[in-house]
């Protein structure tokens, strides 16, 4: 087994409390439930594809976060920074309980800690050792699940994409508590002996790139993303901001090409841009509905 070390010491709590602070972790709240707009069953909801980390990012983490939709809260990925730079799955699941998401309306339940112990085993079971004030957030069982699949992805993600992964077997995360097996947490949801990444949980689409606050060259640019398969398929929109933040459609409705999504629901766009803000906007759409179902937005900037 691979033991990768707790991070203690006075460098890194303080970098923990600089980053929390200037996020506002203080002022989360304590007790949460689902909401009861988002309810991704009564509107059959195609299921998503897990979909792989790339390997050799090597300044970027793979990070999960919750986002509250019309069909459901699901888990969106973001790449951000590795400002730790000392093993990668413990550096994100910190970056997980510490920073801000890149996008503004997602977020995480779990509370922040800079006590953080991770090990590997040679079959790809991680296991995450982690302070019981991560969990203490009193959540129902959707949120509770959905903020373990959390841990469970980020954790999964950074060890693919890092190159921490043996063979061809897929990863599986265990979750101790102060070294314990099976806590309760979140005020009564009981922790498994080990999980899996849930596909369930993911959102029906994702904006990979630009991702939220992204800076481009103007040109050629590349945009890329996964959906899920949708009865009619998957569309997508581009507006530009004007200096006082007025939107122009660049382009209205376009649906992506079927052929050009792969058997992971990954494609890729290609659109010229000139100086200026966007919107990005990607939605599906099912049969005997108007509905724009999973609709995510990205906001982005080419110079």
């Amino acid at each position: 087994m691979q033991k990768i070390p707790r991070r203690i010491g006075i460098v890194g709590i303080t970098a923990a409390l600089v980053v929390a602070a200037g996020c506002g972790l203080a002022n989360r709240e304590s007790s949460f439930e689902m909401p009861t707009s988002a309810n991704a069953e009564s509107l059959n909801l195609p299921s998503a594809t897990d979909a792989g980390e790339q390997i050799g990012v090597a300044t970027k983490l793979p990070i999960y976060w919750l986002e509250n939709t019309d069909t459901g809260v699901f888990l969106y990925r973001e790449y951000l920074d590795d400002t730790r730079h000392s093993e990668p799955i413990g550096d994100a699941i910190w970056t997980l309980l510490s920073a801000d998401p890149a996008g503004p309306n997602r977020y995480t339940l779990l509370k922040p800690a800079d006590e953080i112990g991770v090990s590997i085993s040679n079959t790809n079971v991680i296991t995450l050792d982690l302070p019981a004030k991560v969990f203490s957030a009193h959540l129902d069982e959707g949120l509770s699940e959905r903020s373990i699949q959390q841990l469970v992805f980020t954790a999964s993600a950074a060890a693919a994409s890092s190159g921490l992964l043996a063979g061809e077997s897929s990863p599986t995360v265990k979750i101790l508590v102060d070294g314990q097996p099976n806590a309760d947490v979140f005020g009564g949801y009981r922790i498994k002996d080990v999980y899996e990444r849930n596909a369930k949980f993911m959102a029906p689409i994702w904006i990979i790139d630009p991702q939220y606050g992204t800076v481009l060259k103007e040109g050629k640019v590349r945009i890329n993303g996964r959906t899920t398969n949708f009865d009619i398929g998957t569309f997508y929109s581009l507006q530009k901001k004007d200096a006082d933040g007025k939107l122009t459609v660049i382009t209205a409705q376009k649906q992506v090409i079927t052929g050009k999504i792969e058997k992971s629901g990954a494609f890729s766009i290609t659109e010229r841009l000139t100086p200026g803000s966007y919107k990005l906007t990607f939605w599906g759409m099912e049969s005997e509905s108007e509905a724009k179902v999973g609709e995510v937005t990205s906001d982005f900037t080419v110079k």
